[in-house]
């Protein structure tokens, strides 16, 4: 391996790579199985709590917690499907929650068995802590921030041989000009799902390319917290990115849609086409 910086652990574009193909061949060929396999508690992680909380308050949106008490079920389904199109109808309980709210939630093409297993994971109370006391990101060291930034960049290994975050992201100029974009810019992840969510994000990895890149890499704790100290940082400094700062739906942040995951693989390889590791 060569030294420097930059190659501290084995290519991360390469890894990020045969992770997106990885990724891709589950959502190619196996599109019937992945919607069979229906997981509330990964669907809400995937594609609510970067805009809802369950008892925690509100973010972006309302705090869900007893929000099948407050809405009949029909009108949640019809609202969870397409809430502008309720809107458009005029229909005056999502007109209010979009006027004071002011986003506009995607539409989810989900089944009814769908939407009643995730209004029952929201009943249960939704996703559950991390194990053991959750530490905030507020309290790190300058040390744990400055591992965190070196951790991301792929100036320090990961601990399990884990691609560099920055083979692609970036976050606050992490990387400089390696850190790639072929996903959205972390500078504002931290504001968008706190120290529970992202605890969460990093070391469940639901999201289907950082579970295709970390399956048999997992980052360790320490790694996770150092990790989120550092987004804590960078998400105080002063300009957002433009995605995030129009409220682009942070789940393209930490894993994409199905069409990007498609496609990075192609893009990897004309960013690197002479890539000895590939």
């Amino acid at each position: 391996m060569a030294a420097g910086p930059w190659v501290s652990q084995p290519s991360s574009v390469s890894f990020c790579r045969r992770a997106a193909a990885s990724a891709a061949v589950v959502f190619a060929i196996a599109p019937t199985a992945w919607a069979a396999a229906f997981d509330p508690a990964a669907t809400f992680s995937l594609q609510c709590a970067g805009c809802h909380s369950v008892g925690k308050g509100e973010l972006v949106g309302p705090d869900l917690k007893g929000v099948a008490a407050r809405h009949d079920r029909p009108w949640l389904r019809a609202f969870i499907r397409s809430s502008q199109g309720l809107v458009a109808r005029g229909e005056k309980t999502a007109s209010a929650l979009f006027a004071r709210y002011k986003k506009r939630m995607p539409d989810h093409d989900f089944s009814d068995g769908e939407i009643d297993a995730l209004l029952a994971f929201i009943a249960a109370g939704g996703p559950k802590e991390p194990a053991g006391e959750l530490r905030r990101a507020s309290t790190a060291t300058p040390a744990e921030v400055d591992r965190g930034r070196r951790l991301f960049a792929g100036g320090l290994p990961l601990r399990n041989g884990g691609a560099a975050c920055a083979g692609c992201h970036t976050a606050g100029g992490a990387g400089g000009w390696r850190g790639s974009t072929l996903a959205s810019d972390l500078t504002r992840v931290y504001g968008k799902y706190q120290d529970a969510g992202l605890t969460r994000a990093l070391m469940e990895s639901r999201f289907p390319l950082m579970t295709a890149a970390y399956r048999d890499g997992p980052l360790t704790a320490e790694e996770a917290f150092a990790l989120k100290a550092f987004l804590y940082q960078v998400s105080r400094s002063p300009a957002p990115p433009r995605e995030l700062a129009g409220g682009a739906p942070l789940l393209v942040g930490l894993g994409g849609s199905s069409l990007a995951l498609l496609f990075t693989g192609r893009l990897l390889r004309r960013r690197r086409p002479a890539d000895p590791a590939g």
